[in-house]
């Protein structure tokens, strides 16, 4: 039997067949169909030659969550607060975005005022009922709910995550009177402190869910009548897997399930490459995606935004830049050379393309400079056309009375720079020297920057990975059952609160290993977890997350590591202040798939030849199909290593193997 993973993009659908008896891998690109995103997938399906009915797991990842926030493309919602608390959504935070600006315009309230509606009630902020539901009054709401129009209801009542009562009992009543209407309660998505935060991410999640339930619907449709048979999974922002009706219900929890689905194959690949400190590198057609794995273990985090709005999901910490293929580069009042943000899409894309496409981008310029094969397509589906790219950037070329050489070198050079700026910001900004850590490029472009990003760095290892340019797919694959848990405590880190916290963490696992069980069929002592605990210094607006393979047995432990966890992040603890504990966030997870990868058996290959541009001019560089390098083969560079959907370009001085996963390991002399 086979598993699948797919990924679908905005420009194409990556899958990934895996056949666990035999370890092969094989992979396909598609131009996505966004309006029957199955089609996409059938086609890429034909041309590996693969039946569903053959297939025994299918896991899917998806931009259509973050597109339609991105789009504002979402349901209108009606909310329903606390009384005194109706104008949260519009006061936000008090920040601003540029904080020098004069002309700074605040950003809309995610539910105009008119669909924000006020329950007298009250939750106090250690969980007893203040003032109690009043029947009639909820009733009295609801109907002006109902006449509002949307279908959407979010329901964010004050200290809901101490005791979800009162959300409860308002879901519960909306569902008996009006089951036409959608309501999502914020103590299901983000039990934690932090109204507008909670709120807003409420919020989210309630103008996206039909469109979600409705999009999973009909794919588990199409897939079914096709011969599909088992349940289908969806990849989450935070690297594991669910079934349909969670990301249904929680779909804000996909936001990110394109790049988490790169991290999660990043953690499988390196561990069983033998390498648990990564620093990941996802450089697609409009964007970069960075991200750390420490300890075999990607770095997370519960402070996200989307479309500027607060995303408080835990989450796989991933710092995003507009710098990626199809990043146009410009001229700015200065006279400056940039690099994105503006981006040729797929249409018309990079003039490359062949497409109608003028303006210069880094794919143009990796063909000017000799990275790319115009005779290749470029991941099958795009053939090059490397006259149009010449004179795109020779057009930007004569505003800096350069040739396309010098100025597609530039390109290149500053789009390396941006990258770099970007993975300093989770390194060297959060306490970690990027020398300590192997580079995992993956990605169409990815690799062709590889040894550029790592000189920058001073990294001496490069660890390019099977299939990079359909990796997320990939990851898909190697993804595990996984679910989240958060509970608020708010109590000081003495004995007494230690002791709330092991009865609260004892709740969390068991509420885990029955869902694990419900959802996922995923057997009690199958289940394994992962344990922080959200401390902070008293006083003190934010807290931060400090992992443990298991609680402690003194409080004076936990402090200690506490101690340590802010040390290493902001360089100094004031070790005599008082430490409260804030929350407890537990992680379960279901069995990992036991997905290997064995390296093909290659021969002995002739290289051809090519020049490439570079910073001492052109040089003569070998040119090698990743398909026909064996174990143990190595590549000196300059040379390019050219596969399907991705190349990598070896950089002088460095030296390329393959080793027995099918890595593509780069060694710095």
């Amino acid at each position: 039997m086979l598993c699948i993973g797919v990924d679908i993009g905005g420009t194409f659908t990556d899958i990934i067949v895996y056949e666990p008896a035999t370890a092969r891998l094989a992979e396909a690109k598609t131009l996505s169909t966004p309006d029957d995103p199955a089609e996409a997938i059938f086609e890429g399906l034909a041309k590996l030659g693969v039946r569903l009915d053959e297939v025994d797991r299918f896991v899917h990842g998806t931009t259509r969550v973050t597109n339609a926030l991105l789009e504002g493309s979402g349901e209108p919602v009606s909310v329903v607060a606390t009384e005194g608390f109706r104008d949260v959504l519009e006061m936000g935070l008090g920040h601003r975005p540029q904080l020098y600006s004069v002309k700074e315009t605040g950003r809309a309230p995610l539910a105009p005022r008119r669909l924000r509606h006020v329950l007298r009630e009250r939750i106090g902020a250690d969980g007893s009922v203040v003032r109690s539901l009043d029947p009639a009054d909820l009733d009295a709401v609801l109907d002006r709910v109902a006449a509002a129009g949307p279908t959407a209801v979010a329901v964010c009542l004050l200290h809901s995550y101490r005791n979800p009562a009162h959300e409860r009992a308002a879901a519960s009543r909306l569902a008996e009177r009006y089951p036409g209407l959608v309501c999502t309660i914020s103590s299901d998505v983000v039990p934690e402190q932090g109204e507008y935060e909670r709120f807003a991410t409420t919020v989210l999640n309630a103008s996206v869910r039909s469109t979600v339930a409705d999009y999973l619907r009909g794919l588990g449709t199409a897939l079914a009548a096709g011969g599909y048979a088992h349940p289908l999974s969806i990849m989450t922002s935070s690297g594991g897997v669910v079934s349909t009706d969670e990301a249904g219900r929680l779909p804000i929890n996909l936001a990110l399930s394109g790049p988490a689905g790169g991290v999660a194959a990043s953690v499988h690949v390196a561990g069983l490459a033998g390498y648990p400190n990564v620093i990941t590198c996802d450089i697609g057609g409009t964007s970069t995606d960075v991200c750390l794995i420490k300890n075999g273990a990607p770095l997370m985090t519960n402070d996200g935004t989307i479309a500027g709005y607060p995303n408080r999901t835990f989450q796989v910490e991933i710092n995003t830049i507009g710098a990626g293929g199809g990043s146009i580069a410009w001229r700015d009042v200065g006279g400056e050379l940039r690099i994105g943000p503006r981006s040729a899409g797929s249409t018309p894309g990079p003039a490359a393309y062949g497409r109608g496409g003028t303006e210069p981008t880094t794919t143009d310029a990796h063909l000017v400079v000799g990275h790319l094969d115009p005779q290749e397509s470029l991941g099958g589906e795009v053939r090059l056309d490397v006259d149009a790219a010449r004179a795109a950037v020779g057009r930007l070329a004569a505003e800096f009375g350069l040739d396309d050489l010098e100025l597609a070198h530039g390109i290149l050079t500053i789009a390396t720079v941006k990258m770099t700026s970007a993975i300093k910001e989770i390194s060297v900004a959060c306490g970690h020297d990027p020398r300590d850590f192997v580079l995992m490029p993956f990605g169409g472009a990815g690799p062709m920057h590889a040894t550029a990003l790592a000189d920058e760095l001073g990294i001496r290892r490069v660890l390019v990975p099977p299939v990079p340019g359909n990796f997320s797919a990939l990851g898909f694959v190697t993804a595990q059952a996984r679910h989240d848990y958060v509970r608020t405590v708010l109590v000081p880190a003495d004995e007494a609160g230690l002791a709330a916290v092991r009865a609260v963490v004892a709740d969390l696992r068991d509420a885990a290993r029955a869902q694990l069980k419900a959802e996922d069929g995923v057997e009690p002592d199958q289940v394994t977890f992962a344990l922080s605990v959200g401390m902070r210094f008293r006083g003190q607006s934010f807290d931060l997350a400090v992992p443990v393979a298991d609680l402690p047995a003194t409080t004076e432990e936990l402090v200690a590591a506490f101690h340590a966890a802010y040390a290493e992040r902001y360089a100094y603890a004031r070790s005599g202040h008082p430490v409260e504990i804030v929350n407890c966030r537990l992680t379960a997870f279901g069995p990992r798939p036991a997905v290997r990868f064995t390296a093909r058996a290659g021969g002995a290959p002739e290289p051809d030849r090519t020049r490439i541009y570079g910073p001492a001019g052109w040089v003569d560089a070998t040119v090698w199909r990743r398909a026909d390098l064996a174990p143990g083969a190595t590549v000196p560079g300059p040379a390019v290593v050219r596969e399907n959907g991705s190349t990598t370009v070896v950089g002088a001085g460095w030296t390329a193997g393959v080793d027995g996963h099918g890595n593509l390991l780069l060694v710095r002399e």
